[in-house]
């Protein structure tokens, strides 16, 4: 690659550091004023339109649709890292700090390796164990009694974080099971929409009764969610990906939990101590050693 380009690149994914890693922090704020379910069903329903609008403007709308024997497995995969990820880190940020939210969630690539084992047959080498490894004491420095307090108050937080970071490692685990020959922004649009479709129906029946306090904090906070981190930050991950591999961009976006943290720390007053830096060292080393020794993925943060 051109001096140029490598720029470009850095650009792109350094974009993404702080699109996706600080997002936790955005989220967190919009939350004392509106229901986790309702935040995202408009979130991803504005996405929707505005994607829709941008294609109509390109070209025929038919070719926003994904091919149609595609539609179904990018459907469970979009509501697996999109859907459900989102909506069980909505609900963790009303029980535990956003720190914490974002650690567990980084902790992905960690996950996807006995997923791999199960799902795809692939051996687990002695690099990937060790990362694995890592993580896994990461994860214990972080949620240790003598780290963080135990009670009826964090322990809700800390099992939706873990459902999160799960339910996104088995889908990208998934979109590896197959070659796809819908383009990136079809997949994307496609993924973003069945979103929004899942998502309305439950806020409609758990958070019907919930007030929403329409403060500039929370539409300034939605309009950023539905531009930002969604088709700008697809975006970006598209124009990443086209020029370096998967493997390579997705080990640079490991800072996005440490600028998370910064950014938490200084916006929403979360501490910063040694049990939190020690447990991040542990899962971003972790997740990177796991990285590392895995197969190119194309998976994307919201």
């Amino acid at each position: 690659m051109s001096q140029g380009t490598d720029k470009l690149t850095l650009l792109f994914l350094i974009a993404l550091i702080a699109i996706w890693g600080g997002n936790y922090t955005w989220v967190k704020v919009a939350l004392q004023d509106i229901g986790p379910w309702t935040f995202n069903a408009v979130r991803y329903g504005g996405a929707t339109l505005l994607m829709l609008g941008v294609f109509a403007l390109k070209g025929p709308l038919s070719a926003i649709l994904p091919v149609k024997e595609e539609r179904w497995p990018l459907a469970l995969i979009g509501l697996l890292q999109a859907g459900f990820t989102t909506a069980f880190a909505a609900l963790a940020l009303q029980w535990i700090e956003a720190t914490r939210v974002v650690l567990i969630n980084y902790s992905m690539p960690i996950w996807t390796l006995p997923l791999s084992l199960l799902l795809l047959g692939e051996r687990i080498s002695l690099r990937a164990g060790l990362g694995a490894a890592l993580g896994a004491a990461g994860l214990v420095l972080l949620t240790n009694p003598f780290a963080m307090t135990w009670n009826e108050l964090t322990l809700p937080g800390v099992l939706w974080a873990f459902a999160s970071v799960l339910s996104w490692a088995f889908g990208a685990v998934l979109y590896r099971r197959q070659k796809w020959t819908s383009g990136f922004w079809q997949q994307s649009f496609w993924q973003i929409a069945v979103t929004f479709l899942f998502m309305t129906p439950f806020a409609l029946a758990l958070e019907t009764g919930r007030s929403v306090n329409p403060t500039p904090s929370l539409l300034l906070v939605i309009a950023y969610n539905m531009i930002v981190p969604t088709v700008v930050g697809f975006w970006c991950w598209s124009q990443a990906l086209s020029r370096v591999s998967a493997t390579t961009a997705s080990q640079f976006l490991l800072l996005s939990p440490v600028f998370g943290m910064v950014q938490n720390h200084f916006v929403l007053g979360e501490p910063l101590g040694a049990w939190i830096g020690a447990a991040a060292a542990c899962i971003i080393l972790g997740a990177f050693v796991s990285l590392r020794s895995a197969p190119a993925t194309r998976s994307a943060r919201t």
